[in-house]
């Protein structure tokens, strides 16, 4: 919060004054504001762009090569979390589902061969060695077998010779890469999903107005009469060349999935509260290039130039002016013709 002193400035060459008596500002709706010290919020309304949120991108690569056997999902469907996006067929996967096959059956004429070493060890038919070769030939076996196993595993959920491809979040497949068909090897990107739970909109300040912003301060995006919070989480260092602005970052919830990447809004960025002399907009005129207001006398109004700090929507911070003093508007129009006349 700043404070912000007020200075009396001079009235300079406006020493008008404008007699009007009180049935007069009846007729002519003439309304009085009384100054005041007050607090209104700072904002900075930038044109802004939705863009993809990284964090909530899934890129979706096969774990093997293969060629794609069957499709589920085409661009622009919602997916959830775990739904099948396609079955890819793969050589290696069938080749590893042999070897399989064998090592299970070597395995298990290793454990049957121990069973029957170790009865003819116990009866003391055969010596002992052959006992523990049968056993390490048992334990081998075991070992290549839960190998080939955790390898196949590796790869995903299995059926047959195919590896079935599931969503790893929720969202919308925003690409569609490959088809019934396509040969598919692990740096083949096959789909992009993108939840719009959360968005980044990029806004575009000046240089000047993005040193007044930080990391962490609130703001929503405007869209369709309606407000989608959220807050900044990056300030670019650098200004852009061909536009001379700074790119801001805010991260918001993109509630009601109102907002889309590549929409073209506004955002508005809270720069916090400003404490001082706050009139409403219609307060103050223009006169012989200056900003003055019509303060009000016992037998009118005179013309008091003020010193015009900055805008927020319907409201101007002004010096000049001290706590107490009534100022017109409604009407200033017409008392604006009275001192121009």
């Amino acid at each position: 919060m700043r404070v912000l002193l007020l200075i009396v400035l001079p009235i300079l060459a406006f020493s008008q004054t404008v007699k009007l008596d009180e049935k007069v500002m009846q007729k002519l709706g003439v309304k009085l504001y009384t100054v005041k010290l007050e607090k209104v919020k700072e904002t900075l309304t930038l044109p802004s762009q939705v863009s993809e949120y990284a964090g909530f991108v899934a890129e979706i690569y096969p774990p093997v090569s293969g060629i794609v056997k069957k499709v589920f999902v085409k661009e622009g469907d919602h997916v959830k979390k775990g739904s099948p996006l396609a079955l890819v067929y793969s050589p290696h996967i069938a080749e590893l589902q042999a070897q399989i096959r064998m090592a299970k059956v070597k395995l298990q004429t290793a454990q049957e061969t121990l069973k029957r070493e170790e009865m003819l060890y116990k009866e003391e038919v055969i010596p002992y060695v052959r006992y523990y070769g049968a056993k390490i030939e048992y334990e081998r076996s075991k070992g290549e077998y839960e190998a080939l196993l955790a390898s196949l595993k590796s790869f995903g959920e299995v059926i047959g010779d195919a590896v079935l491809i599931r969503s790893p979040i929720s969202g919308y497949v925003i690409e569609q890469k490959v088809f019934t068909g396509t040969g598919v090897d692990i740096s083949k990107e096959m789909f992009k999903i993108h939840s719009r739970q959360k968005l980044w909109v990029y806004a575009y300040a000046t240089p000047e107005d993005a040193i007044r912003v930080k990391k962490g301060i609130k703001g929503y995006v405007l869209w369709q009469g309606k407000k989608v919070e959220g807050r900044v989480d990056y300030v670019s260092h650098e200004v852009d060349k061909n536009t001379k602005r700074v790119a801001i970052r805010l991260i918001v919830d993109n509630i009601n999935d109102l907002l889309r990447p590549g929409l073209m809004t506004q955002s508005v960025i809270e720069l916090g509260s400003v404490l001082g002399v706050w009139l409403p907009a219609e307060a103050v005129q223009r006169l012989k290039d200056m900003n003055v207001v019509f303060v009000k006398t016992p037998d009118g109004f005179s013309v008091k130039s003020v010193r015009k700090l900055r805008q927020e929507e319907n409201k101007v911070l002004v010096e000049g002016l001290k706590e107490g003093e009534q100022v017109a508007v409604s009407g200033v129009v017409f008392l604006k013709s009275q001192v121009e006349r």
